[in-house]
């Protein structure tokens, strides 16, 4: 039997494949656009559609109103951000929105069953920071810079 929240992962996904291949359009063309008129259309119009897609792809049902739900402190967008938080999906602008969303869905009352999702997305979350910070990957994490 599938898990309830599999076609809400599944949407997540494909959205988030969605948008890089929308994004890799705008550098494929970017690359020809100075070769006649029809290259800098092309490029255009991939940047209309991306930038006309992307609110209505990077959240279901939209990032804008999921920040509005999470503000008016709505029990109904819960279970969608833990699935974005426990999904994490890979994509322009991604990791703002994950911080964002994990931040914000902190402050929300939520179940039992949500409380305990939200533990294991925070736990999954300081392992990432621990072994990120261990390997020096972020040369501002020390403070010294590059």
């Amino acid at each position: 039997m599938a898990h309830p929240r599999a076609p809400l992962e599944r949407l997540i996904r494909a959205n988030a494949d969605e948008i890089n291949r929308l994004q890799r359009l705008i550098h494929e063309t970017a690359a020809l656009r100075w070769r006649g008129p029809e290259e800098k259309q092309r490029h255009a119009e991939a940047c209309t559609q991306f930038h006309q897609r992307y609110a209505e792809l990077a959240f279901p049902g939209g990032y804008a109103h999921a920040l509005q739900q999470l503000a008016a402190h709505d029990p109904n967008i819960v279970d969608g951000v833990l699935t974005f938080l426990e999904v994490r999906p890979y994509f322009f602008r991604s990791g703002y929105m994950w911080k964002t969303l994990y931040k914000r869905v902190q402050r929300v009352p939520m179940g039992v069953n949500q409380q305990a999702r939200l533990q294991v997305i925070v736990a999954a979350y300081k392992a990432y920071r621990a072994a990120r910070d261990a390997r020096g990957s972020d040369p501002f994490a020390t403070g010294k810079g590059l």
